[in-house]
């Protein structure tokens, strides 16, 4: 079980996440091109229904071509 403060870097984590896909334009379809995972589990994470990985981080910042410290600058 998460502590309320767990929750709210993870669900700010998401939103850093979310933000980036947004400022390059791609859909969650594009997205889940992008790093390997299925649409349904992007939206899932994105509405906190899933819980945000470290390879789902990773792969974002591959994707990208960022790194994390990039990725999460506003957190």
């Amino acid at each position: 079980m998460y502590t309320k403060e767990e929750k709210e870097v993870m669900k700010n984590l998401v939103l850093c996440i979310r933000n980036f896909r947004n400022e390059n334009n791609h859909s969650q379809n594009v997205f889940s091109e992008k790093i390997n995972y299925q649409r349904e589990h992007i939206a899932k994470v994105e509405t906190g229904r899933r819980n945000l990985t470290l390879k789902y981080i990773i792969r974002t910042c591959i994707a990208y071509k960022i790194s994390i410290k990039d990725l999460f600058k506003d957190v």
